[in-house]
């Protein structure tokens, strides 16, 4: 074990719908929703839950790499852009954007 947290959103029939993961350093390497998912507010509860534990255990920064789509709910969750990051992955352009959020606390 490496001290992250994931959590796990599943459907009626026990289907993993979106999940969450926060290294315990306040980096949020994953957040996922399905497309079945969206708009239901389920990436932004699995969010809101690793702020809570973050902040539960301590940590002062949480920080994400967030891609375009998700830029707008980690906004919506406190989080900052830092820098727009460009690179490419196999020859295609991509982009993501590195944010950060202070904790309440």
């Amino acid at each position: 074990m490496d001290g992250r947290l994931t959590l796990v959103a599943t459907d009626l029939d026990g289907k993993v719908i979106a999940y969450g993961d926060l290294e315990q350093d306040g980096h949020i390497d994953h957040l996922y929703a399905n497309p079945v998912a969206a708009g239901r507010g389920i990436a932004g509860a699995l969010l809101n839950a690793l702020i809570a534990a973050a902040e539960t255990s301590g940590v002062q920064e949480l920080r994400v790499e967030a891609s375009e789509l998700a830029k707008g709910l980690f906004e919506r969750a406190g989080f900052c852009t830092i820098a727009r990051r460009d690179f490419e992955v196999n020859g295609v352009p991509i982009h993501n954007f590195a944010m950060t959020r202070r904790s309440a606390s």
